[in-house]
């Protein structure tokens, strides 16, 4: 149990890890292969992937913390964004989907590890003897938990980045080149890689209990 506002230590590790998968993501570039007819020569990152992953293994608080301490690295002028890094990223138009990550990576952490009402568990899994065990039973997480809990974190990542370009660049044709870039372009990217998170996530939380 966390003691007042402090981390746990299991949090502080999955923070460390979390920052680690985030940057790592942000560095691995994914491209097609060029003969895929439509699609060839198309890259994207597993940056949100990174993030994704962190919050469907280890809950909402260390998830972001872990993106707090991601996002401070960068403007501190570590070269962990995609496009480098210091305090002048603050007025790159992809920032505002960085921002994002934080509410992202809370609401997908949060789901992630909702509890399911008991009288929807199998009847298997229900206790038998003693009823006020109810409350304390949750069913094992799904891939569609996962996949949902990603979905929603995706909406918001964009949500927030479309906010802040419509917040910070003149409403001309610049504003819907970047809009489409942002929120076009990098789309179906970001759902390959919201595709592996969950199914990553499942597998290592069946392994690890979680």
């Amino acid at each position: 149990m966390r003691a007042g506002r402090l981390l746990t230590p299991l949090e502080w590790l999955w923070t460390a890890i979390g920052v680690i998968l985030t940057i790592l993501g942000t560095l691995t570039q994914v491209s097609l292969p060029p003969q895929w007819p439509g699609v060839g020569g198309y890259s994207f990152s597993l940056q949100i992937g990174g993030m994704l992953l962190t919050a469907c293994l280890a809950g909402p608080v260390a998830a972001v913390c872990a993106q707090l301490v991601y996002l401070g690295l960068g403007l501190a002028g570590l070269q962990v964004f995609a496009q480098g890094g210091g305090w002048q990223y603050l007025y790159q138009p992809a920032f505002g989907y960085l921002l994002g990550f934080l509410p992202a990576a809370w609401a997908c952490g949060t789901m992630a590890f909702r509890q399911r009402d008991p009288h929807l568990l199998p009847t298997s899994l229900l206790p038998r003897r003693n009823p006020y065990l109810l409350p304390s039973i949750s069913a094992p997480v799904r891939l569609q938990d996962l996949a949902a809990a990603s979905l929603v974190a995706l909406a918001l990542v964009h949500l927030t980045g479309i906010i802040y370009l419509l917040a910070t660049q003149p409403w001309n044709g610049e504003l819907l080149k970047l809009l489409r870039l942002y929120s076009g372009y990098t789309l179906p990217g970001q759902l390959i890689a919201v595709s592996f998170a969950a199914v990553i996530a499942l597998l290592l939380r069946r392994l690890l209990l979680l």
